[in-house]
């Protein structure tokens, strides 16, 4: 890779490889505690399942990844048994992916290395200058296009 580049950064592209940044470290920090294997890809279901479990359909829709992609995802986090499919209590028919108790370790020790990164990269933002809290930013920003769009799609 070339040391300097000169093509134009734009919010997007920040967005993105700061995401790809944070999640990198995430996975150095797991692989450092002695959790070896996990991938960036994980992190689509991970950020995605409820406590008490959620549907495949549901995961596959809340990570925008077909119902194929999420399928093979969770085989792979399945055989490393970080999750495991149980019938729906609310629907026989219908199963559940939950976190096995090691993948609720792995969740919480996630937590636990998420809001270090963020700290991080929130001294970050501070020191370009930035003196707001950067999560909170893009949280009112995200919820408030969110909210906008729905309301559009109901209007049409």
């Amino acid at each position: 890779m070339p040391a300097a580049d000169d093509r134009p950064l734009t919010v997007i592209a920040s967005f993105r490889r700061t995401a790809r940044l944070m999640v990198q470290e995430l996975i150095a920090r797991f692989e450092a505690d002695g959790h070896t294997g996990l991938q960036a890809a994980h992190h689509a279901l991970f950020e995605n399942i409820d406590p008490q479990g959620t549907r495949l359909t549901e995961l596959a829709w809340r990570a925008d990844m077909t119902h194929q992609s999420m399928s093979e995802l969770v085989d792979n986090l399945e055989g490393r048994g970080w999750v495991e499919r149980r019938p729906d209590p609310t629907d026989r028919r219908a199963r559940l992916v939950c976190l096995t108790p090691e993948g609720r370790r792995l969740v919480r020790r996630g937590i636990e290395h998420i809001a270090a990164i963020e700290a991080k990269w929130q001294e970050r933002w501070r020191e370009a200058g930035h003196e707001g809290d950067v999560g909170r930013v893009l949280e009112h920003a995200v919820r408030q296009e969110e909210r906008e769009r729905a309301s559009a799609r109901a209007a049409a």
